[in-house]
């Protein structure tokens, strides 16, 4: 990874190995929320067994936190709803390191990763070789910047409408913005203001609005994780 830049000398990014160990943990946490459902299918629980083991076989397993290992140990059916549904919720984070890795395009800023897809790409339950940990490479410091200033635009917005809603100039906010290189790369606009499936934030359906929020959030944590925010991924916020 590139130098990082003066003004942010404070920050202390990830090594690329520990960039590709997360995503490899991101990836299992994914796996492990998707499969809860699949208690009763045949091979279902075995696949959950072989996932801790993989992460240990290919030196990711130090990357690690205890609640991850400690859900990743729990048998199929046991987990609660909020569990289930934060472990499949990872597959955002994990997208965005396997995009800051080469490994992945990053879908658009409102539509969720494919994570089967995302993890085959990674080499999900692959021989060390076949992952990213076998020749970890992050993209430039700069360019993961500029993504997550547009991830956190769309962020800032989203929850600007949850507790002050109605429309706003968004483009004028972002030309003025001085507490954050704000940009609208990739974001749709209507009436200077966010839009979402080419409706008006403030006019977006509550289920839609959420699905989004939620997304642009976990994304929003992994790009300050990348950008050095804090060393253990769990402690990264996502103020705005």
């Amino acid at each position: 990874m590139a130098e990082t830049p003066d003004d942010e000398l404070s920050l202390t990014p990830p090594s690329p190995e520990r960039v590709a160990a997360r995503a490899m943990v991101l990836a299992a946490m994914s796996c492990r929320g998707l499969i809860e459902g699949d208690a009763i299918k045949p091979g279902a629980e075995e696949l959950r067994k072989e996932i801790l083991p993989w992460l240990e076989s290919i030196g990711a397993a130090g990357e690690l936190e205890p609640d991850e290992a400690a859900l990743l140990c729990t048998p199929l059916g046991s987990l609660d709803r909020k569990q289930q549904l934060n472990a499949g919720w990872r597959a955002e984070g994990m997208v965005v390191l396997a995009w800051a890795l080469g490994r992945a395009k990053l879908p658009p800023a409102y539509v969720q990763c494919e994570p089967s897809d995302v993890a085959v790409a990674m080499g999900f339950l692959a021989e060390l070789t076949e992952t990213p940990l076998h020749d970890p490479r992050v993209r430039e410091y700069s360019e993961i910047s500029h993504k997550a200033n547009s991830n956190l635009t769309l962020h800032w917005r989203l929850r600007q409408q949850m507790h002050h809603p109605g429309p706003t100039d968004l483009v004028d906010y972002v030309a003025k913005s001085t507490w954050a290189e704000l940009n609208l790369e990739g974001l749709d606009v209507l009436d200077n203001d966010l839009a979402i499936d080419g409706v008006r934030i403030d006019k977006v359906e509550h289920g839609r609005f959420r699905n989004v929020l939620s997304l642009t959030q976990e994304r929003h944590q992994a790009f300050n994780w990348l950008l050095g925010f804090e060393t253990l991924f769990s402690h990264v916020t996502t103020d705005t």
